[in-house]
């Protein structure tokens, strides 16, 4: 690890960022603080020369802060609210994040984006938006680039997301669950699906946190399977892959699921549950500033529209494929 000293620069502005982005948040409603703080990294780093000397602290936000986020989530989840749920809802996410994520590679592909990029966007579809796709990106090699890319064609379409749907909800007569169920399973960033839920009602609200929490929990085998799809993808001798496998494991996820079980058996105090849940939400605003300040626009641009098409097409089919399921099983 690198010393204190040359980390310093790199965490204080990101925290700085950070912190303005969560008190400009409540200015600048429906965009969230996450992209606040996203885009505020990236202008900085596109017009100064901070990268220089940010780069190993940022580097260390991208790497230690990102992975105790996602350990500290954990602590919103219970199994019992998995189970509440019922069978129904339960195979309503399985079954939209598989198609997720097929869709994700299948539409980079139909559009000329890279694997990667395909891969990042339908895993941020499929699990937990930025979250997923900052989890998932190292495992695959992912550059800066391409991760700002998806996690920006994710926010965009969280922004529209919050802003649409619950006209649509109403214009389409969706009761409260049937609404929070609808959120839960196709928007993506936790905190536009709390937000959006709560939008719609209390019901609708406690229905798509619990929903949404549930497939954050699927991180764990998804990032499992990457892991080990990008290591054997190599063409490495056997042991070699094995070794590559057991480097690129996200071992953090499990410290995810503990977390998890630590709420469910009540070992956590609800306040503190509460707490490290919304130390959780800040730090991943840490982590996307950081991904700001790491991030050259001009390699974004080369990339072109056709991966955002491909996004905004894998979030409109979700949309659909979501509402459809819930009509056809008829979950209330």
């Amino acid at each position: 690890m690198a010393a204190a000293s040359s980390l310093f620069p790199g965490v204080v502005i990101a925290l700085g960022i950070a912190l303005a982005a969560r008190l400009a948040a409540g200015y600048t409603q429906p965009i969230p603080d996450v992209v606040l703080a996203l885009f505020v990294g990236l202008a900085l780093n596109n017009a100064t020369n901070l990268s220089g000397a940010a780069r190993p602290g940022t580097r260390f936000v991208l790497h230690y802060v990102l992975r105790t986020a996602i350990i500290l989530l954990g602590a919103g989840l219970t199994f019992a609210g998995i189970l509440s749920l019922g069978a129904m809802t339960l195979v309503l996410i399985l079954v939209c994040v598989a198609v997720a994520m097929t869709l994700g590679t299948g539409l980079a592909k139909l559009t000329g984006a890279s694997w990667t990029v395909g891969i990042l966007i339908g895993v941020g579809t499929a699990i937990c938006g930025a979250s997923a796709i900052l989890a998932v990106g190292p495992l695959i090699a992912a550059a800066d680039a391409e991760i700002a890319y998806a996690v920006t064609t994710i926010f965009t379409f969280n922004i529209v997301a919050l802003l649409v749907y619950p006209l649509l909800g109403h214009a389409l007569g969706l009761d409260q669950i049937s609404f929070g169920s609808w959120v839960g399973t196709a928007v993506n960033d936790t905190s536009v699906v709390v937000a959006t839920g709560y939008v719609y009602g209390q019901t609708a609200g406690a229905t798509a946190t619990v929903v949404k929490l549930t497939r954050t929990l699927l991180l764990i085998p998804l990032a499992f399977a990457v892991a080990r799809l990008a290591a054997t993808g190599r063409d490495l001798p056997v042991e070699t892959s094995r070794k590559s496998i057991l480097r690129s494991t996200p071992w953090f996820i499990l410290g995810f699921a503990g977390m998890a079980l630590l709420n469910s058996l009540h070992v956590l105090p609800p306040a503190l549950a509460s707490g490290l849940v919304q130390t959780a939400a800040f730090l991943i605003v840490v982590v996307l500033a950081a991904v700001g300040l790491n991030v050259d626009l001009s390699k974004i641009r080369t990339m072109g529209f056709r991966p955002l098409a491909a996004g905004f097409a894998l979030a409109t089919v979700m949309a659909v494929l979501s509402l459809g399921l819930i009509h056809l099983t008829h979950i209330r």
